[in-house]
C-alpha cells in the first residue's frame, strides 16, 4: 500500500510539475455516503450530519425499486450489517435485491444502526446511531437540502451497477434514465455530477444529459495499465481514484491529460494532508470535520454548515 511521504520538499516539486501551488485551488470537500463515521450512511439523518459540519458535496450511492423509484443505498441488496426487519431482528445474508423490493416494502426496514460486533461497526466506533432510519428516495435528499436553504452543495450520485451481476439491477441505460429523470425533475442537474465503476452508464449521462457531469471511479493498480489513460480515452474529464492507487506520478499523468481528481475515501489525517499538499480537486471522506480541520489550519475557504432537522 502507498503510504504517506514525509518530505517537506516533494509538495513544491509537485507543485512546480503540475503547474499549481498545493492548496491554492478550491477543495471540493465531499461527505462519502453523507458522514459515515458520524452517522449512518446513506440516511438523511447522516446527510443532514454532514450538511451540519459543512460539505462542498454529498456523496451518495442509488439503486432503482422493483416500481422504479430511485433510492439512495450502497448496495444491490439490503446490507445485513445496517438493516433490522420489521420485527428489530437483523436480516440474514444475503439481504433482498432492492430490484426485488417495492418501495413501500423497502420501508419495513430499519437502516439506523450499525450491527453489533460486526467488523462494520469497529471500522466506524464513533457512528452515532438513528434509530427508525429509512433507505430514503432521492427526492427526499434534494428536498432536505432545499429544508436546509443550502443553495451551493453538490450531489455525486453513484450508480451502483455491475456488469457482473446484470440480472440484480436494471440495465444501465434505464438506470441512467431513471437516475436522469429524478434529477432533472429536482432542478439539480446543474449540480450534480453522475459516477460509477461501471461507466456504461456515465455514457448514457453524456449523451443523453450532457449538462450533468460525470466522474469515473477506479479502484486497485492494474499492473502496466494507466488509470488516468483510460479515463481519459474513455472520454472523462474527472478521475476519482481509491486514495491507494493514487501517487504523485498517476497525478501528475491525470494533470497533463487534463484530468481533474478527486480520491476516495480519504479517512486518516495524515493522507489527507498529503493529498492536500499534492493539489488534488477533491477528497472523499467519512470524516469531513477531519478534512476541515486541516484546512482551516491552511486559512482555506470552508463550506458553510446549514445545520437541518431530517
Amino acid at each position: 500500500m502507498w503510504r504517506p511521504y514525509r518530505s517537506p520538499h516533494l509538495p513544491i516539486v509537485l507543485a512546480l510539475a503540475l503547474g499549481a501551488v498545493p492548496c491554492a485551488r478550491a477543495l471540493d470537500l465531499q461527505g462519502h455516503r453523507g458522514a459515515r463515521g458520524m452517522a449512518p450512511e446513506n440516511t438523511l439523518p447522516g446527510f443532514a450530519a454532514a450538511l451540519a459540519v459543512g460539505v462542498g458535496t454529498l456523496e451518495l450511492d442509488t439503486g432503482v425499486t422493483r416500481d422504479g423509484v430511485v433510492v439512495i443505498h450502497h448496495d444491490r441488496r439490503l446490507n445485513p450489517d445496517i438493516a433490522r426487519g420489521p420485527d428489530g431482528r437483523w436480516i440474514a445474508a444475503p439481504g433482498p435485491l432492492l430490484r426485488g423490493l417495492s418501495y413501500q416494502e423497502l420501508q419495513r426496514y430499519d437502516v439506523g444502526r450499525l450491527r453489533p460486533g460486526s467488523e462494520y461497526a469497529a471500522r466506524f466506533p464513533e457512528q452515532r446511531p438513528a434509530d427508525g432510519a429509512r433507505v430514503p428516495r432521492l427526492a427526499e435528499l434534494f428536498a432536505l437540502v432545499r429544508k436546509a436553504g443550502n443553495e451551493q452543495v453538490r450531489f455525486s450520485i453513484e450508480t451502483k451497477i455491475s456488469p457482473a451481476a446484470r440480472t440484480e439491477t436494471l440495465p444501465p441505460r434505464a438506470f441512467a434514465r431513471a437516475l436522469i429523470a429524478e434529477i432533472r425533475a429536482a432542478g439539480m442537474a446543474g449540480r450534480t455530477t453522475v459516477q460509477s465503476f461501471d461507466w456504461r452508464t456515465l455514457r448514457v449521462v453524456e449523451h443523453e444529459a450532457p449538462e450533468i457531469a460525470t466522474a469515473y471511479l477506479t479502484g486497485g493498480r492494474r499492473r502496466g495499465a494507466s488509470q488516468p489513460k483510460a479515463v481519459h480515452a474513455a472520454g472523462g474529464r474527472i478521475w476519482s481514484p481509491s486514495y491507494e492507487e493514487l501517487d504523485s506520478a498517476a497525478l501528475i499523468e491525470a494533470r497533463k491529460l487534463g484530468l481533474k481528481v478527486v480520491p476516495w475515501t480519504v479517512n486518516e489525517p495524515g493522507y489527507i494532508a498529503r493529498f492536500l499538499d499534492l493539489g488534488v480537486d477533491g477528497i472523499i471522506t467519512d470524516y469531513p470535520e477531519r478534512v476541515r480541520a486541516e484546512l482551516a489550519r491552511r486559512g482555506a475557504d470552508l463550506p458553510a454548515p446549514t445545520p437541518v432537522e431530517p
